[in-house]
């Protein structure tokens, strides 16, 4: 049976016309149309979206440009700014190299009156302690030269350098002199010179092998050179004893003292505490016994006081004279 549809189309004037059509091709027709409105939809869809999308990437590029174009305006804004900071920087250096310059100018000029000073000083300084040990005649050895005996390497000569040479000669005369014992012990009066006497107890002659310094008890006594303490006891008629060996061929010794504040081993400076004026041992009254030893000899320590004027001794270098000195005995 042929499946067949009939459209009839009617006039106005009546007549009747007839189009035959098979169910089957009116399938396909029918959905060859649906399927071809469902692609013009979805293409039209597509092409809605994807013009919005190229708009939106289109304003998005805008943007990006707009932001280069400003990030090249900060850029350019940083440079300019940072040359201007560059150039401020070149001219601080320039100013501050030029400071410098004239500081350096200015530190060696000083350097130069600073060092002529102390050559100045050092060669009045010098001149006055030659003249103290020419006067206690004392000899300065070179130790530098001394101990050339265990030393070698190549011969390399000396550029000449006044200051130098000076420094060390000044530099040996201090350490020297500050070993020999100069100056006063003690505040007091010269109440017994060193050399031949009358003993004060017995009246016979004797000799006196230092100098007596009248004081009242608890009076200082100072060493009068570097040295250590050789000995610190109680020694029978010398009363509370104390000896400083200067380690170079001088010691001292300290009598009758109250009491000592130093002991044996103890190091000691020019000038530093060392007991106080007694009365023990043989004595008569309160007073400082002291002597003075080069290689065990006693030596009058008198010129070694009197030389102390020159010097910038701790120990005190002015003597008390006394119209009547009291009768005191070592």
């Amino acid at each position: 049976m042929n499946e067949q549809l009939h459209i009839i189309i009617t006039g106005n004037s009546g007549k009747t016309v007839r189009l035959p059509l098979a169910k089957k091709k009116l399938l396909v027709y029918s959905i060859s149309a649906v399927l071809l409105i469902v692609i013009l939809s979805i293409t039209s869809v597509f092409s809605v979206s994807l013009i919005s999308r190229n708009r939106s990437i289109a304003k998005e590029l805008a943007s990006l440009q707009s932001k280069v174009e400003n990030s090249d305006e900060v850029i350019a804004e940083i440079k300019r700014k940072a040359d201007e900071e560059r150039e401020k920087l070149n001219v601080e250096v320039a100013s501050l190299r030029e400071h410098n310059e004239t500081q350096a100018a200015a530190f060696k000029e000083e350097k130069e009156l600073l060092i002529s000073t102390a050559v100045s000083e050092l060669n009045e300084r010098s001149g006055l302690i030659e003249t103290i040990m020419d006067n206690i005649g004392v000899k300065v050895s070179d130790k530098e030269n001394s101990k050339s005996q265990s030393s070698g390497g190549p011969f390399i000569e000396k550029q000449p350098a006044e200051h130098d040479a000076l420094l060390y000669k000044a530099d040996t005369y201090l350490k020297t002199i500050q070993q020999i014992p100069l100056g006063l012990p003690v505040y007091g009066q010269i109440t017994s010179r060193f050399g031949s006497r009358k003993d004060p107890l017995n009246g016979k002659s004797s000799f006196h092998e230092g100098i007596d310094f009248r004081g009242k008890r608890g009076d200082k006594i100072y060493a009068t050179a570097d040295g250590i303490v050789k000995k610190a006891f109680k020694n029978g008629s010398y009363g509370n004893y104390v000896v400083i060996d200067h380690l170079n061929g001088y010691t001292t010794s300290f009598a009758h003292m109250q009491k000592y504040v130093v002991k044996k081993g103890d190091r000691v400076k020019r000038g530093q505490l060392i007991g106080q004026v007694g009365n023990t041992g043989r004595s008569t009254g309160p007073h400082l016994h002291y002597e003075l030893l080069y290689k065990g000899k006693p030596v009058n320590p008198q010129k070694y006081i009197q030389t102390a004027k020159l010097t910038e001794s701790k120990a005190p270098v002015k003597i008390r004279k006394s119209a009547t000195p009291a009768k005191v005995v070592k």
